[in-house]
């Protein structure tokens, strides 16, 4: 058993080692948004709803020649809800979210359905989604300088419609560890838009194992890897979790070049018998370890980066019906329904 934590603890490292960036809405709590990179993950876990909130930068605002300011940090929501269907084999997910960052808008919708097999007493998930996005440029609180980009003078005030795909695969082994790789942007990569934009390819990987701590059983510690990578600039997050009693958790990542962050989650009715037992609420702060953060001149650059995300998990159980007779003389009739 100690071989194989050793040898996937090594397969995490490998997987650091090769990071080269990403592009697309970024989370701190990715934990939380696995369905939009991965449609792999479609179906595991009952059915589950997350809605998260995103601040990049919070206060990093720019100024105009009339001295109006304007945010222009990036800023994300993303709602998420997938569930597992047995007569489709598998499971369902859908993803809609908002990335705003700088004076650009993005729109997107993903719809993701996974094949879902029993391998080894974990599952694996072999997923594809269709990706819709609207892209375009807000021109109310966009004013270019003298040396601005001519294309993006020459399309301000459009937008752009992406129609595009995912692959991704996931496999999870409940409460000890899980791994994924995906794949996105894979047709918008081709060629460009009606805004002088094109995608790019963005690859995917992930995986964590949770160790339980021998002195107190209450407790078990998970490390885990997020690579994301689009060739260009490197970037993965590192993270730690402690969780006790799958009640309360806390933890700390680091983002290569980017932040440290600070988590903390609990599910605070998880003990009473009321439907809203599967809510969970997880908050995380970025602290920016780049040049971004603190104060710049006669203001604020950044002040790191919070995080919300609420998530509510449920399944649908059928209990089987139990029958009886009150005495031998009932036998030939319609048994009497306990169910409940």
């Amino acid at each position: 058993m100690m071989s194989k934590k050793i040898y996937f603890l090594m397969i995490l490292g490998a997987l650091t080692s090769v990071a080269f960036g990403q592009q697309e809405p970024q989370f701190s709590q990715y934990m939380y948004t696995i369905l939009p990179f991965n449609p792999g993950y479609a179906g595991s876990g009952g059915i589950c709803a997350a809605a998260t909130y995103r601040q990049q930068w919070a206060g990093f605002v720019e100024t105009n020649e009339d001295g109006e300011k304007t945010k222009v940090n990036p800023r994300e929501a993303l709602f998420s809800i997938h569930a597992p269907i047995k007569a489709l084999h598998g499971g369902l997910g859908l993803s809609v979210y908002n990335d705003a960052l700088g004076h650009q808008n993005d729109i997107g919708i993903k719809v993701a359905y996974s094949f879902r097999m029993n391998i080894s007493g974990g599952t694996l998930g072999i997923g594809l989604s269709v990706d819709f996005l609207n892209r375009g440029i807000k021109t109310d609180e966009f004013t270019p300088g003298q040396s601005a980009d001519p294309n993006i003078i020459a399309n301000l005030g459009k937008s752009s419609m992406y129609i595009d795909a995912s692959l991704g695969a996931f496999y999870q082994m409940p409460d000890k560890w899980f791994a994924g790789i995906a794949a996105t942007q894979l047709i918008s990569a081709i060629g460009g838009d009606e805004i002088g934009q094109k995608g790019a390819r963005h690859l995917y990987a992930m995986g964590g194992y949770t160790f339980t701590l021998p002195a107190n059983p209450n407790w078990t510690l998970t490390p885990q890897a997020f690579v994301k990578a689009d060739f260009k600039v490197p970037t993965f997050d590192l993270t730690l979790i402690a969780d006790w009693n799958k009640l309360v958790w806390f933890g700390a990542s680091y983002r290569f070049y980017d932040a440290v962050v600070l988590l903390v989650g609990a599910k605070p009715f998880a003990n009473y018998s009321s439907a809203i037992r599967g809510l969970e609420v997880a908050l995380s702060y970025d602290v920016n370890t780049s040049q971004m953060f603190g104060t710049h001149g006669n203001g604020v650059r950044s002040y790191g980066g919070p995080e919300i995300t609420l998530k509510y998990c449920f399944s649908i159980i059928t209990k089987p019906s139990i029958y009886g007779y009150k005495g031998t003389r009932l036998l030939g009739n319609r048994p009497i329904d306990f169910r409940y």
